[in-house]
């Protein structure tokens, strides 16, 4: 990873009380995100290897059933479990953090 981008995956809590004003993003997805940062990490992690294949538009939702997919695979003990009400939310904050470089790749509504 390189240093920027390592910079820009540890949101710091200014950062986050920042986003957190904005009505755009799902109600509770700023108290979610601290509990779940692994869970948005990997989010993260996917969606740009995903843009760095040079694809314009993807989607969130996929990468989010994608993640379910490998872990029930790989642990059928423990289910992962995200509330779909997120899924934007991690959308949004990757294009707040990344979308200089990765303009329109995920379909802001």
């Amino acid at each position: 990873m390189r240093e920027h981008e390592a910079e820009q995956h540890n949101m710091t809590k200014k950062q986050i009380d920042a986003h957190g004003q904005d009505d755009r993003y799902p109600a509770g997805f700023f108290r979610w995100l601290p509990k779940n940062s692994t869970v948005y990490r990997e989010f993260e992690r996917r969606a740009l290897q995903m843009a760095r294949t040079r694809r314009k538009r993807y989607s969130a939702r996929t990468i989010i059933e994608v993640m379910r997919w490998d872990s029930d695979i790989a642990d059928t003990e423990t289910t992962f479990k995200i509330n779909d009400h997120y899924t934007p939310g991690m959308a949004r904050l990757f294009m707040a953090t990344h979308g200089t470089a990765y303009p329109k790749f995920f379909e802001l509504r």
